[in-house]
């Protein structure tokens, strides 16, 4: 657990259609298109609608957000963040930041006090996995907002949880 005044983070395993969360991020691309892993596991869960709701409002900008409805999963709301223009695009460590950045003005715009938020942008045609989480990791711990946020680092295996681990002991 990492924790401050306004910021705690825990590394989550459960499955995540039963988180509940005011949000659950799904990182995807410019275009809405929810045919990479995470967004296509979240487009499983949530239910194929919330591809369309956020398609219709494509294209949309690296660093940009797009809140929807969970669907059927236990978290209320879906926020919709592009990592990369295309659909199983390249990925940079900037482009983690700015998603990451956009989260975070979601979460405060909306009023969300929770947030469950999987490793993006470290997959085929992504940066390395540590990359990924510590850019995570520090730009949530950068945040200085006026109301307490709890945050979720949701890995699918042992190695996530290492690597989330790993970047949460490196700012400490």
């Amino acid at each position: 657990m990492d924790s401050t005044e306004h910021l705690t983070i825990h590394i989550s395993t459960d499955a995540w259609d039963q988180v509940e969360v005011d949000a659950f991020v799904c990182p995807t691309n410019s275009h809405g298109v929810m045919s990479h892993y995470p967004a296509s596991k979240l487009r499983e869960l949530a239910g194929a609608e919330v591809e369309e709701l956020v398609k219709e409002h494509a294209p949309l900008a690296v660093g940009a957000a797009f809140v929807t409805p969970a669907g059927a999963m236990k978290a209320k709301f879906l926020i919709h963040v592009p990592n990369t223009d295309e659909p199983g695009g390249k990925v940079q460590v900037e482009d983690i930041l700015r998603a990451t950045a956009a989260v975070i003005v979601a979460c405060q715009v909306k009023g969300f006090s929770s947030v469950a938020i999987p490793l993006m942008g470290a997959f085929e045609t992504g940066i390395p996995a540590e990359e990924a989480a510590r850019a995570i990791h520090s730009e949530f711990r950068a945040w200085r907002g006026d109301r307490p946020i709890r945050v979720l680092f949701m890995a699918k295996d042992g190695d996530e949880v290492e690597v989330f681990e790993m970047a949460m002991e490196g700012t400490n």
